[in-house]
């Protein structure tokens, strides 16, 4: 008997270890390039970091960006437990603690849909109770649905699965008392998706009381929810605030969108952006509609997992995409393993003779309406899903010997679970998974800089994988200036593409990526850059070097450039921002690189005005108009240049690297270059110029960087001056037009004056503090992003801040030696505080009297 019990679970277990295995090649971690490893493993890194510096779980500042909000971060991983696991565990690295959570959690998330599934209700009618072997195909197709694709790229679209179902599993047994902790812990997993959770559980519970629960269940319900949304404030609060602060427009959606359908019905089969389930769950839940008892659930599911006006609720109205969806893939496993459980009875059992039968209808409305949905790319494998699903209702129809009968309708269950089988082994592989030498480079590269003495007034950046590092914090006690997050402070995201025309590298333009811009590397002092030997921007000086590895044979190494500009100084070399907006985008990247940029006015009521500084009519532009000569250069086979009125057109059948001599060699200059970009195909189009990338995302993006102005600088650090451009085309037909190219003297990037502060350690909520000795009036500048929360304090005296150079915070200050220190306090941090202690003991006092009742 137990081992009949523990049969199924354990078969599951072994299929999953078996699936694990299967798609991971060797030498990789379960992890991908894409997103997991940019985001996720290197931001739970930096945050597990700060926590334990700053001595708290959620960190109200990150080193990131240039400094920003710790909130901004939130989504990445405060108080998930993984991290909190990882606080504990501090010298096991976080990739290795964040997958072992995944798969754990992945594992879990099966088991304990196998157990609801087979659970019975307080109550329930025998004849409804669920069999293991339906329970166990159910859970099967759990298993093998596309959305756990996510396991190993977007971990937050499917961390929360075993929480949601611990969810469900305690509302069918009515069970209570720890169902708000079982939603805290859904809300610090993804609170994204909380919503759509508070969903399914919402319509599970109601489907499960009926009308009684408008009577009953939805007083506790409302309460529990409530409850655990103040447990989790300390996190939802300020994390709601920052969202806000920080919040971009989108673009608006045709009433065709919202109200449309679902693209291929992406929403439910087949797509790891949605529920990814294959054929035999729509059949299913088709053929639920042809009977009473299964009539409302089907009905619901399919206008939920197809109408885009659900995706565009549960999507706080911003777009319509079906990942929102991804929480109702229970409910729907629910419905079809019912389902499937009256099928098979209904074969076994004579008594059932009212059930549902296995019917044709479902199967000819399938392929009749194909044509609207089908998806060329996965168009062998639906006409092959669409096959098995008809074989298996023919062969359930078969009439004969029992023995026989029974033969073929055991077949037909096996055929039911082949194709998700093979889907999930075509899907899960098509990732490029992280080989464990490609993270060694990195913990190398992070050696690199803490055996280095960094000075904390400046920045570090690593130019070797700037996607995958732009999150981690290399060197202790030092800031950068790169972020990739969801939530991006859109003033300094401005000042860094719009003012410093740093180039777009990746399709989501949300990334502030570092490059070897020099105007940009100085402005934010960033002072130790490593990169590779033959791509050193202006001013840097080799520090050490780093072989990585004989394969390409690529040289690292960290350089220092002492010239740049500290976080903080001050100045009194100023341009009135009026004046600067007057200018053209080169004359303000000149502007900005020899003066600082201070508002009209300096108060509220703009009634004081600033210290006369640079006025437009005293300005005078060094950006220097320039038309290069090139050597003659022999062009490979696979590019074709094409002269048109508008421009250059180019036919690129493949990769391309071209090399384009210049006929005199620019000593002591900045080359810069922009083209504007028009894609003739559906493909991205990235061109690499002298190791900088630029990139205009493909037709299919989700997120298009709409990146059609192509901006480069170009600098020297040998001192035999730049002698070639290095361009590497890819693969499309694109057209470059509107070439422009300018020169900019070196010298001029250390031209603004300014007086150096002296750092001290900070305390408590500090982010910097520094003395300053000035013998003139100025102003306090630094490269730290302005937003709330953040308080200057000079001499004791909380001072006005002022936006400096368009995203940055400063302030005036009068002649003499000044103690300056600023503050940041997380706005909503405190309050959430409060608000969790307080619903945490309301929690424990209602969970008290449940106990005595």
């Amino acid at each position: 008997m137990i081992r009949k019990k523990y049969f199924f679970p354990g078969l599951l277990a072994g299929l999953f270890i078996i699936f694990i295995l299967l798609i991971l090649p060797d030498g990789c971690f379960y992890g991908s390039h894409t997103d997991w490893l940019s985001q996720h493993v290197q931001l739970a890194e930096t945050i597990r970091s700060a926590c334990l510096e700053q001595h708290t779980l959620t960190p109200a500042f990150l080193p990131l960006g240039g400094g920003s909000n710790g909130y901004q971060f939130s989504y990445y991983g405060y108080l998930r437990p993984d991290i909190l696991i990882g606080c504990l565990l501090p010298g096991i690295p976080m990739v290795k603690l964040m997958i072992g959570y995944m798969l754990a959690g992945y594992l879990c998330s099966v088991l304990l849909c196998y157990y609801w599934l087979t659970t019975c209700t307080p109550g329930q009618d025998e004849k409804d109770r669920i069999e293991p072997f339906a329970a166990f195909i159910g859970s099967l197709l759990f298993m093998t649905a596309a959305c756990f694709f996510q396991t190993h790229r977007q971990i937050m679209f499917i961390n929360y699965m075993p929480f949601l179902i611990l969810a469900l599993l305690a509302v069918k047994k009515r069970r209570f008392g720890l169902f708000p902790l079982i939603l805290f812990f859904i809300y610090v997993n993804s609170f994204y998706y909380s919503i759509s959770c508070l969903a399914v559980i919402a319509w599970y519970w109601l489907r499960q009381e009926g009308y009684s629960f408008w009577t009953n269940g939805i007083v506790l319900y409302l309460r529990s929810v409530f409850l655990s949304i103040g447990m989790a404030a300390l996190l939802l609060l300020p994390t709601a605030l920052v969202i806000l602060e920080h919040r971009r427009t989108t673009e608006p959606l045709s009433l065709n969108e919202i109200f449309g359908t679902a693209e291929h019905l992406g929403g439910l089969l087949y797509s790891p952006y949605g529920m990814g389930l294959t054929i035999i769950c729509l059949y299913l839940l088709l053929l639920g509609l042809g009977y009473k008892k299964y009539r409302m659930e089907s009905l619901f599911l399919l206008i939920v997992s197809t109408w885009s006006f659900a995706a565009w609720i549960l999507n706080g109205t911003l777009y319509t995409r079906s990942k929102i969806l991804i929480p109702f893939v229970p409910l729907v496993i629910l419905q079809c393993t019912r389902l499937l459980n009256a099928l098979i009875s209904e074969k076994t059992e004579p008594h059932y003779s009212k059930g549902p039968d296995w019917k044709l209808w479902p199967l000819l409305l399938l392929a009749l309406s194909a044509p609207l949905w089908i998806s060329d790319s996965k168009a062998g494998w639906i006409a092959a899903d669409i096959s098995i699903v008809t074989l298996v209702v023919i062969l359930q129809n078969i009439k004969g010997k029992k023995a026989m009968v029974r033969i073929w309708r055991s077949v037909s269950c096996l055929l039911l679970c082949i194709l998700p089988c093979l889907m999930f082994l075509q899907t899960m592989p098509k990732d490029c998974f992280v080989k464990k030498e490609e993270l060694e480079t990195t913990t190398t590269a992070s050696k690199m800089f803490q055996q280095a003495e960094l000075n904390p007034l400046y920045r570090s950046e690593n130019l070797m994988d700037v996607l995958n590092t732009c999150n981690l914090i290399q060197g202790r006690g030092v800031q950068k200036g790169s972020m990739y997050s969801s939530i991006t402070n859109k003033d300094y995201a401005s000042v860094f593409y719009d003012t410093f025309l740093a180039p777009i590298q990746i399709n989501n333009s949300l990334a502030v990526l570092p490059s070897g811009n020099p105007f940009l590397l100085n402005f934010l002092g960033v002072r130790y850059l490593q990169t590779t030997m033959n791509h050193i921007p202006y001013g840097y000086k080799v520090v050490s070097t780093e072989k990585e590895g004989a394969k390409n044979g690529t040289t690292t190494v960290l350089t220092e450039n002492r010239n740049v500009l500290p976080i903080a100084y001050v100045t009194t070399e100023i341009m009135k921002e009026s004046e600067f907006l007057k200018l053209n985008d080169y004359d303000r990247l000149d502007a900005i690189t020899r003066y600082t940029i201070v508002p009209d006015h300096t108060s509220d009521n703009n009634t004081v005005p600033v210290t006369d500084g640079t006025a437009s009519t005293e300005y005078v532009s060094h950006m220097q108009k320039f038309s290069p000569a090139f050597q003659k250069t022999a062009l490979p086979d696979t590019i074709q240049i094409s002269k048109t009125k508008d421009g250059y057109l180019l036919d690129v059948r493949e990769k391309t690297k071209v090399t384009f001599p210049l006929k005199e060699a620019l000593k002591n200059k900045i080359l810069l270059l922009d083209f504007q970009v028009v894609n003739k195909s559906r493909k991205a189009v990235v061109i690499d110029i002298n190791g900088m990338r630029n990139k205009l995302s493909g037709a299919s993006a989700p997120y298009p960087n709409g990146n059609d102005i192509f901006h480069y600088q170009f600098s020297d650090a040998s001192g035999n001056g730049l002698d070639q451009l290095d361009i590497t085309f890819s693969k499309g037909t694109y057209l470059i037009r509107h070439t422009d190219w300018h020169l900019y003297e070196e010298q001029l990037l250390s031209r603004k004056q300014y007086t150096s502060t002296a750092a001290h350690k900070t305390k408590g909520n500090e982010i910097l503090s520094c003395t300053a000795d000035v013998t003139d009036d100025g102003y306090f500048i630094t490269s730290i992003p302005l937003q709330k929360g953040m308080e200057i304090i000079v001499d004791g005296k909380n001072v006005p801040i002022l936006k400096v150079n368009q995203a940055f915070a400063g302030a005036r200050l009068e002649k003499g030696k000044h103690d300056i220190r600023i503050i940041f306090h997380a706005p909503g941090q405190r309050a959430g505080y409060w608000i969790s202690l307080l619903s945490l003991l309301a929690w424990l006092f209602f969970k008290r009297k449940e106990v005595l009742r």
